[in-house]
């Protein structure tokens, strides 16, 4: 057994080979994943080594154009109450190697008390908190490093202000390097996710504040705001959103 020793994330060749005893071995699929060096270690073994060299020399390329495509760019999940924007959010920013904010850790405790008390929160509670995750996407953006938020941004104008968080954004052009994608769910589906989260304590939004969050929901084609269905799996949802964003 030949182990590697390696460190970091990349995005990895894995091929499937089906030996012949007249032909030898030959390619019938290659499968793209990400994976961790630190996993690869523990299964890499001399058969696969040839396969690893030939994997990594191809994707070294689409790596560094991903890496160039992630570069300054912000992903904003966005969604009602219990469409899985923390969830999704935290795996996706996994999958891309950066930061991921919570929009809800940024609620002064005012409007957490408000929500947790079944009061719908106005224009006056929200813009300074949007303008508030505005810099904090700025401050990435301006580092020239990717970001995924996890934000309600029910509305057209909620949009706006985090899209100004690119320096070189014209409002209303909808061109910006922060990016939307809808968490798309039935109604149903989403008010038993807070039907379980209520029970279990897990958060300070009741479930009777969803239809509010609906009624709110302005979707504009013009912005491009990308949708995902959010009744898969997690692992579905975000390579979902992969494959809308790349």
């Amino acid at each position: 057994m030949m182990s590697l020793s390696l460190k970091g994330r990349f995005l990895f060749t894995f091929f499937i080979v089906q030996y012949d005893p007249i032909w030898g071995g030959s390619i019938q699929a290659i499968i793209f994943d990400y994976v961790t060096f630190s996993q690869l270690d523990k299964h890499l073994s001399f058969p696969s080594l040839i396969s690893f060299q030939i994997g990594f020399s191809i994707t070294s390329a689409s790596m560094d154009a991903m890496d160039s495509n992630l570069k300054g760019m912000a992903v904003v999940i966005m969604g009602v109450c219990g469409s899985g924007k923390s969830t999704i959010g935290n795996m996706l920013a996994k999958v891309l190697n950066c930061s991921f904010l919570d929009a809800d850790d940024f609620h002064p405790e005012s409007n957490k008390d408000k929500m947790k008390r079944g009061i719908a929160l106005s224009d006056k509670d929200r813009i300074p908190w949007l303008e508030t995750l505005r810099n904090a996407l700025r401050e990435h953006l301006l580092s020239n490093n990717a970001v995924v938020l996890g934000c309600s941004a029910l509305q057209k104008n909620y949009r706006e202000i985090l899209r100004s968080a690119d320096p070189n954004y014209e409002h209303g052009s909808f061109e910006s390097m922060v990016k939307f994608v809808l968490l798309d769910a039935r109604a149903e589906v989403i008010a038993a996710r807070l039907e379980k989260r209520a029970a279990e304590g897990n958060h300070f939004m009741p479930p009777n504040l969803l239809q509010s969050q609906l009624d709110s929901l302005q979707l504009d084609p013009s912005e491009g705001i990308l949708k995902v269905d959010a009744t898969q799996s997690p692992d579905d949802t975000v390579n979902g959103i992969q494959a809308l964003i790349f």
